[in-house]
């Protein structure tokens, strides 16, 4: 018997329940399927979301740009394997600068990537141009993309505009092999991260000027002395200098290198109060006189306490002259009870004042120098300081 026949003899609502069922059961098919592309899409989304947030983060922690743009290529190459993350920085004279790559073609970009490129050539140079942001689904069909090598070279691209106060500072960019791989959910992430390290671009340049307002008005303090002992203000330069480098070579962080770098340039603002005929004298001083000499370690600590901005430098200054043994002044403090940034200037300040014309003696040479650094180092200085300033002396640096 034909299947038309069985049909024809099952009552009307049977075959109705059973259109019914076989609708339902399709239904639930398709939801099937649209569920698992929504799980595969939300679980995309959590990982974009989860990218942003921990670039944000790290953004925050640096005032490195160089640092910056090598974090964002990074973590956007390690998360969605694209075949290219790269950042361009427009350069005042209208290029386009390749300062940060990652990915498969990041590898070779010397050879195939352009590092300069003119800002109006290119997808990038439009978005450079006008600070929209670019989605190439077939970079075939744009007659902007500057092409490379036609077997190799990426399908699809998405680029972005950094902008820094209101203006564009570079574009990022991010390349996939195959057509249509980016979608506006790849849009809302990239511009996300984009604005993100504008943001972070824009903090740096602020603290860079802060910073140069700081050191311009250290130099302004220090300037005071100078006047009275112009061995002193350059001595202090010297000094700073080098304290910075012992103290990132110890393993200071950058902000903390800084401190000690101010705390050295104000180190011997104290003596101010000294007389000159003391400051000046050609021959050694008499024990009246160093009473007075090394009364300049509490007026500089005193005088550095009073201006708010430079109040935590304070127990460094007045503790440079401190000996690791306990015999130096003003309080006599021994080990690590002197701050860490007054042990790193003290042995700064020695190895200065030894390759230094004083006025009492000729500078000696630096051999002789590093000679007396082992030679104090454990009584007079601490010795792992000294090592790091050895170590920083012979790189040349």
């Amino acid at each position: 018997m034909s299947e038309l026949l069985v049909q024809a003899q099952r009552p009307a609502g049977t075959r109705e329940r059973e259109r019914r069922a076989e609708a339902l059961r399709r239904h639930r098919a398709d939801a099937r399927v649209q569920s698992m592309a929504s799980a595969g899409e939300l679980a995309y989304l959590r990982a974009q979301l989860r990218v942003a947030a921990r670039l944000t983060a790290r953004l925050a922690a640096t005032n490195d740009i160089s640092e910056m743009v090598g974090l964002v290529v990074e973590e956007l190459h390690e998360t969605f394997a694209f075949y290219l993350a790269a950042i361009q920085r427009l350069e005042e004279e209208g290029t386009l600068l390749l300062v940060a790559g990652a990915g498969p073609l990041a590898e070779v970009m010397t050879e195939f990537l352009l590092v300069e490129q003119a800002v109006d050539t290119g997808i990038n140079g439009r978005v450079a141009r006008s600070g929209c942001t670019a989605l190439v689904a077939d970079t075939r069909l744009d007659s902007d993309y500057i092409v490379r090598d036609p077997h190799t070279d990426p399908r699809s691209e998405l680029s972005v505009a950094i902008m820094v106060d209101g203006a564009v500072w570079g574009v990022l960019n991010i390349e996939a092999v195959e057509s249509g791989a980016f979608t506006d959910a790849d849009v809302v992430l990239v511009e996300t991260i984009a604005a993100s390290l504008g943001t972070a671009v824009h903090r740096a340049g602020v603290i860079a000027d802060l910073e140069c307002t700081f050191t311009t008005t250290l130099a302004v303090i220090t300037s005071t002395v100078e006047a009275k002992d112009d061995y002193t203000a350059n001595h202090g330069q010297d000094v700073a200098g080098l304290a910075e480098r012992v103290a990132l070579r110890i393993g200071l962080d950058a902000s903390q290198a800084r401190d000690v770098r101010y705390a050295a340039m104000l180190h011997d603002v104290g003596k101010i109060a000294v007389p000159s005929e003391i400051l000046l004298k050609p021959s050694p001083l008499t024990e009246q006189e160093w009473v007075l000499m090394r009364g300049h370690a509490v007026v500089g600590g005193d005088l550095v306490g009073r201006i708010a901005a430079f109040a935590h430098l304070a127990p460094a200054v007045r503790a440079s002259h401190e000996r690791w043994d306990g015999g130096g002044y003003p309080d006599g403090l021994e080990g690590e009870q002197i701050p860490l940034a007054a042990r790193i200037i003290a042995a700064c300040d020695t190895f200065d004042a030894i390759v230094t014309d004083r006025p009492y003696r000729a500078a000696r040479s630096a051999e002789e120098a590093h000679a007396e650094l082992e030679r104090v180092a454990g009584s007079q200085l601490d010795e792992c300081v000294v090592r790091a300033l050895l170590a920083e002396l012979a790189s040349g640096d």
